[in-house]
Protein backbone atom coordinates (compact mmCIF):
# COMPACT_ATOMS: atom_id res chain seq x y z
CA UNK A 1 0.00 0.00 0.00
CA UNK A 2 1.83 3.36 -0.97
CA UNK A 3 1.71 5.73 1.27
CA UNK A 4 -0.28 9.37 0.45
CA UNK A 5 2.86 11.49 1.85
CA UNK A 6 4.89 13.33 -0.43
CA UNK A 7 7.93 13.88 0.81
CA UNK A 8 9.43 17.39 0.32
CA UNK A 9 13.24 17.48 -0.85
CA UNK A 10 13.75 21.18 0.13
CA UNK A 11 12.48 20.23 3.48
CA UNK A 12 15.46 17.47 3.29
CA UNK A 13 18.01 19.15 2.07
CA UNK A 14 16.99 22.23 4.88
CA UNK A 15 17.50 19.58 7.96
CA UNK A 16 21.32 18.73 6.73
CA UNK A 17 22.55 20.04 10.28
CA UNK A 18 20.92 17.53 11.88
CA UNK A 19 21.55 14.97 9.62
CA UNK A 20 25.21 15.79 10.08
CA UNK A 21 25.46 15.86 14.00
CA UNK A 22 23.19 12.57 13.91
CA UNK A 23 26.24 11.30 11.96
CA UNK A 24 28.62 12.09 14.25
CA UNK A 25 26.93 11.24 17.35
CA UNK A 26 26.57 7.48 15.60
CA UNK A 27 29.69 7.51 14.56
CA UNK A 28 31.03 9.29 17.63
CA UNK A 29 29.57 6.87 20.15
CA UNK A 30 31.00 3.83 18.02
CA UNK A 31 34.75 5.10 18.07
CA UNK A 32 34.07 5.23 21.79
CA UNK A 33 32.91 2.39 22.27
CA UNK A 34 35.60 0.29 19.86
CA UNK A 35 38.36 2.15 21.92
CA UNK A 36 36.87 1.40 25.70
CA UNK A 37 35.88 -2.15 24.60
CA UNK A 38 38.63 -3.10 27.00
CA UNK A 39 37.52 -1.24 29.87
CA UNK A 40 33.96 -0.57 29.75
CA UNK A 41 32.71 1.70 32.58
CA UNK A 42 28.88 2.16 33.30
CA UNK A 43 29.47 6.17 32.60
CA UNK A 44 31.39 5.16 29.04
CA UNK A 45 28.04 2.55 27.91
CA UNK A 46 25.66 5.40 28.91
CA UNK A 47 27.42 8.06 26.38
CA UNK A 48 27.75 5.67 23.52
CA UNK A 49 24.31 4.69 24.26
CA UNK A 50 23.27 8.51 24.54
CA UNK A 51 25.13 9.41 21.67
CA UNK A 52 23.87 6.49 19.17
CA UNK A 53 20.36 7.08 20.79
CA UNK A 54 19.17 10.25 21.31
CA UNK A 55 21.89 12.49 19.36
CA UNK A 56 22.40 10.28 16.90
CA UNK A 57 19.23 8.03 15.90
CA UNK A 58 16.34 10.47 17.73
CA UNK A 59 17.82 13.64 16.33
CA UNK A 60 17.48 11.75 12.71
CA UNK A 61 14.14 10.84 13.49
CA UNK A 62 13.13 14.09 14.66
CA UNK A 63 14.57 15.71 11.52
CA UNK A 64 12.96 13.27 8.74
CA UNK A 65 9.45 13.02 10.74
CA UNK A 66 9.68 17.14 10.62
CA UNK A 67 10.70 16.61 7.02
CA UNK A 68 8.27 14.47 5.75
CA UNK A 69 4.90 15.11 7.48
CA UNK A 70 5.13 19.14 8.13
CA UNK A 71 2.84 20.48 5.66
CA UNK A 72 5.53 23.37 4.23
CA UNK A 73 9.05 23.40 4.99
CA UNK A 74 9.89 24.76 8.13
CA UNK A 75 11.53 28.16 8.21
CA UNK A 76 14.95 28.30 8.42
CA UNK A 77 14.23 30.24 11.96
CA UNK A 78 12.39 26.92 13.56
CA UNK A 79 15.20 24.96 12.04
CA UNK A 80 17.64 27.16 13.52
CA UNK A 81 16.15 27.27 16.84
CA UNK A 82 15.01 23.31 17.19
CA UNK A 83 18.73 22.18 16.04
CA UNK A 84 20.35 24.76 18.82
CA UNK A 85 17.99 24.01 21.77
CA UNK A 86 17.87 20.27 21.34
CA UNK A 87 21.92 19.98 20.61
CA UNK A 88 22.81 22.71 23.66
CA UNK A 89 20.21 20.11 25.47
CA UNK A 90 22.56 16.72 24.69
CA UNK A 91 25.49 18.58 25.25
CA UNK A 92 24.33 19.93 28.98
CA UNK A 93 23.04 16.04 29.50
CA UNK A 94 26.05 14.82 28.72
CA UNK A 95 28.73 17.03 30.15
CA UNK A 96 26.67 17.03 33.94
CA UNK A 97 26.07 13.36 33.48
CA UNK A 98 29.71 12.54 33.41
CA UNK A 99 30.63 14.98 36.19
CA UNK A 100 27.82 14.62 38.04
CA UNK A 101 26.17 18.27 37.72
CA UNK A 102 22.21 17.70 38.25
CA UNK A 103 21.59 21.38 37.65
CA UNK A 104 23.30 20.74 33.92
CA UNK A 105 20.97 17.99 33.65
CA UNK A 106 18.20 19.88 34.58
CA UNK A 107 18.50 22.37 32.62
CA UNK A 108 19.48 20.33 29.68
CA UNK A 109 16.26 18.37 30.27
CA UNK A 110 14.00 21.88 30.28
CA UNK A 111 16.01 22.97 26.72
CA UNK A 112 15.25 19.24 25.27
CA UNK A 113 11.17 19.87 25.85
CA UNK A 114 11.48 23.09 24.52
CA UNK A 115 13.24 21.48 21.31
CA UNK A 116 10.37 18.80 21.50
CA UNK A 117 7.83 21.03 21.55
CA UNK A 118 9.24 23.01 18.67
CA UNK A 119 9.45 19.98 16.82
CA UNK A 120 6.02 19.02 17.38
CA UNK A 121 4.45 22.46 16.39
CA UNK A 122 6.64 21.91 13.32
CA UNK A 123 3.96 18.91 12.11
CA UNK A 124 1.22 21.20 13.05
CA UNK A 125 -1.37 20.44 10.55
CA UNK A 126 -0.06 17.41 9.24
CA UNK A 127 -2.29 14.90 7.24
CA UNK A 128 0.22 11.74 7.70
CA UNK A 129 -2.57 9.65 9.67
CA UNK A 130 -0.53 6.82 11.63
CA UNK A 131 3.08 8.45 10.41
CA UNK A 132 2.10 11.08 12.46
CA UNK A 133 0.94 9.39 15.55
CA UNK A 134 4.74 7.52 15.51
CA UNK A 135 6.23 10.93 15.41
CA UNK A 136 4.35 12.49 17.80
CA UNK A 137 5.03 8.91 20.23
CA UNK A 138 8.78 9.37 19.80
CA UNK A 139 8.63 12.99 21.28
CA UNK A 140 6.67 11.95 23.66
CA UNK A 141 9.32 9.32 24.14
CA UNK A 142 12.25 11.37 24.21
CA UNK A 143 9.81 13.68 26.92
CA UNK A 144 9.54 10.85 29.08
CA UNK A 145 13.15 9.86 29.26
CA UNK A 146 14.25 13.17 30.05
CA UNK A 147 12.38 13.33 33.07
CA UNK A 148 13.50 9.67 33.96
CA UNK A 149 16.89 10.79 33.40
CA UNK A 150 16.66 13.66 35.71
CA UNK A 151 15.02 12.11 38.11
CA UNK A 152 18.18 9.09 38.45
CA UNK A 153 20.30 12.44 38.19
CA UNK A 154 18.82 13.91 41.56
CA UNK A 155 18.59 10.51 43.20
CA UNK A 156 21.86 9.76 42.70
CA UNK A 157 23.27 13.19 43.53
CA UNK A 158 21.68 12.93 46.80
CA UNK A 159 22.52 8.86 47.31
Amino acid sequence: MASSMVINTLAVRRAWPFWAVAVLGIVGGGLIAGFLAHVPSRPAMWLVAYLVLVVGAAQAALAAGQAALAPAPSSTALLATEWVLFNAANALVIGGTLLVHAAWVSTGALLLAAALALFLRGVRGATGGWQVGIYRGLVVLLGCSALVGVGLTLWGAQA
